[in-house]
């Protein structure tokens, strides 16, 4: 037994946790589609993926630009390689559930260590809401992979050496832009409202000074 956690019993509760989940998310990719957004954001993408037309996103026919590109694009590619079924429509999904929790994961090795990386996951393994977004077509999902990815890796990059500093910024920046064409800009809002109030509670503003603002608007746009 360790100071902290059992580091045995926490990888076996995280299996348990892993396989459950995956066990769950294999039996439900294929369940009957939902309406009104399941249907929707479905139909949005068969026909991008019918009409080969990946620009102007089409709902029943009518141009609907409600919402950004990136899970129609994402989807009509799935609809392209697999074919068109609940499965395919639900994989985006499914994939960025499964990204986040091993981006906290490395995030958390990176920052911490083993124990803390791994109960890390365990925390957002055993959220039920996080898990059943899992595999609900809804842009959520999309929207959480990308601004976790996007805050991790601000955080990465504050922290580490100059040079690989560098990398980490360009990755959030990039990431925050995947967030935006996910579900509009509440993707940037939330990852600079965090680093914003992060740096008001500390009382320290060289960590906005530090986020490479030109490279990283370039990165962004």
């Amino acid at each position: 037994m360790s100071d902290g956690l059992d580091l045995r019993a926490v990888r076996w509760a995280l299996a348990l946790l892993v396989v459950v989940a995956v066990a769950v998310g294999i039996g439900n990719l294929g369940r009957k589609l939902a309406n009104p957004d399941e249907g929707r954001y479905s139909e949005i993408a068969r026909e991008m993926a019918v009409t080969g037309d990946w620009v102007t996103p089409r709902l029943n026919g009518i141009k609907y630009f409600e919402k950004p590109p990136l899970q129609y694009w994402s989807t009509a590619l799935a609809f392209r390689l697999f074919g068109e079924s609940a499965a395919s429509a639900r994989l985006y999904v499914a994939l960025c559930g499964l990204l986040t929790i091993l981006a906290i994961g490395f995030t958390g090795l990176k920052l911490g260590d083993r124990e803390f990386a791994l109960a890390s996951m365990l925390v957002l393994v055993s959220s039920p809401y996080f898990m059943a977004l899992g595999g609900i077509v809804t842009l959520d999902m999309g929207l959480t992979l990308w601004t976790t990815v996007a805050f991790c890796a601000f955080c990465l990059g504050l922290s580490a050496p100059q040079g690989e500093g560098r990398r980490w910024l360009a990755l959030a920046w990039a990431a925050m832009a995947l967030a935006v064409l996910s579900k509009g800009l509440v993707g940037a809002l939330i990852p600079a409202a965090a680093l914003f109030l992060y740096s008001l509670a500390c009382r320290d503003w060289r960590l906005l000074r530090d986020l490479e603002w030109g490279r990283g608007i370039a990165i962004f746009f």
